[in-house]
């Protein structure tokens, strides 16, 4: 009896897991699309479920909209392929800025609403998101910024307007922009930000000299 206790404890604790998952995947496509007029019944309507439901793995909304936020970071962290064991960056960054811009292309509302949006417009939950949001997109622009620029023969740190540089074209305000006002793909985004950082490389390293 214990062993058939704890078998279908295994199988709650799973299927709760199933459903928070599936919870967190519809809250992630509703933010793309609504942002943070996102509602728990809009939520419950994209996967599937009962608000009810939603409420017994979230207490309450701004703490399903932050889960969901935290969990879309993580994604995007693990889908930026990491950097070659040689120092020859250039295929690597290219392949990095596709993967970044696709992702971005898909992050939809609820970036520009967190990009923008200051403490005092946002509850303490989601404004502690968007910070830890913000911290993420920093560390993401430096450590690529640092990686190309000892490959390339850079002494010390990089410059901080190289390193601004980078950011501007790891984010989503450059994919949408090529994207709303030229009509480019997110691959086509990927290979202009490409050359504008291999020269703006360029340019940083020659200043060195």
């Amino acid at each position: 009896m214990t062993h058939d206790a704890g078998s279908a404890t295994s199988l709650a604790d799973e299927q709760r897991d199933v459903a928070r998952s599936r919870i967190l995947r519809a809250a992630r496509t509703v933010l793309a699309e609504r942002g943070l007029a996102t509602t728990v019944d809009d939520v419950a309507a994209a996967a599937g479920v009962n608000r009810r439901t939603v409420f017994r793995h979230f207490a309450t909304r701004d703490g399903l909209l932050v889960a969901a936020i935290r969990d879309g970071v993580r994604r995007y962290a693990l889908q930026i392929p990491p950097p070659p064991e040689d120092d020859d960056l250039r295929a690597w960054l290219l392949d990095l800025l596709t993967v970044t811009h696709r992702l971005n292309a898909r992050n939809g509302r609820i970036y520009w609403e967190l990009a923008v949006l200051t403490p005092d417009d946002l509850s303490a939950e989601l404004a502690e998101a968007a910070a830890e949001r913000r911290a993420s997109r920093r560390r993401f622009a430096t450590n690529v910024t640092s990686r190309v620029w000892q490959a390339r023969g850079g002494r010390g740190e990089p410059p901080p307007w190289l390193v601004d540089a980078v950011a501007v074209h790891l984010s989503g305000f450059s994919t949408q922009s090529l994207a709303g006002d030229f009509g480019r793909t997110p691959e086509e985004v990927a290979v202009v930000s490409a050359h504008v950082i291999e020269a703006s490389l360029a340019a940083a390293l020659a200043a060195m000299r």
